[in-house]
This record gives structure tokens, sequence and C-alpha cells, in this order.
């Protein structure tokens, strides 16, 4: 006779994945990091200091890097969806897209990078903190 209780259906579910409100949390998050990459961008054009993403806006090739900080948020969001499982490697990556951006950022308008590296900052927590959010995998000892 086992003293574990039956498993409900959240128990059933993937270990390793995060719980629904942990998914919440994090897409919530990452789309108020994307609000304020956003902020940052407007920002840095009225300035008129614009970082490398931005001063490629021209119609030429380059202008695809107008989405490359945009890309960080938006690969976590997506995997949090569809494969909550790797969220914490997804957070990681995102978290190198936005301090190198940051990092390449800081002599041509530092206030902005400022900005980036505290939006990087933003998605360690939230990647360290989803890590507690995972479900754990039920193992009755029999």
């Amino acid at each position: 006779m086992s003293s574990l209780p039956p498993p409900n259906q959240t128990q059933s579910l993937i270990a390793g994945s995060l719980t629904k409100a942990w998914t919440i949390a994090v897409v919530i998050t990452h789309l108020l990091i994307s609000g304020a990459l956003i902020a940052l961008a407007i920002s840095a054009h009225t300035v008129g200091k614009p970082t490398w993403w931005l001063a490629s806006q021209t119609s030429g090739p380059l202008s695809i890097l107008l989405i490359v900080p945009f890309l960080a948020p938006a690969a976590v969001i997506v995997t949090v969806v569809r494969a909550s499982r790797f969220a914490a490697l997804a957070g990681l990556l995102a978290t190198a897209i936005l301090a190198a951006t940051s990092v390449v950022d800081v002599s041509r308008s530092p206030g902005i990078a400022l900005g980036e590296a505290i939006l990087a900052g933003c998605t360690a927590l939230t990647t360290i903190a989803a890590i507690a959010g995972r479900r754990r995998s039920v193992v009755s000892g029999f």
C-alpha cells in the first residue's frame, strides 16, 4: 500500500514542463520585455542616438537587424507555449542575445545600452524563477 495520494491530472503531465500559472507568468513577462524594447527604440530614435540595430532602418538588406533584439523574447514565448520543458534553455539564449545587444551598444548609446542590460537581467531572473515553476515527477518508491 502506498501512502501517496493517487496522481491527479497535473501530476500525469511531463515532468520538467512549466505549470500553467508559470507559463502565463513567463509569457506576460516576455511580452513586457518586448514592450520595453519598443520603448527603448523610440527613446533612442527621439534622442538621436540610434542603436546598432536601429541604425540600419533603411530599406537595404540590413533592415532585418531591426528584429534581432525582439527575437529573444519571441523565442522564449514560442518555446514556453510549445515545449515548456526547454524554457530554461530558451531563457538562457534570450539573456545572451540581449546582453550581446547591450554590449555592442555601449559605445554608440550608453543609456540605451544600460536599458538593454537591465532587460537582459530581467530575462535572466525570469528564467531562474521559471525553474521553480517546473513540474516534478512523483515517485512512489514501489
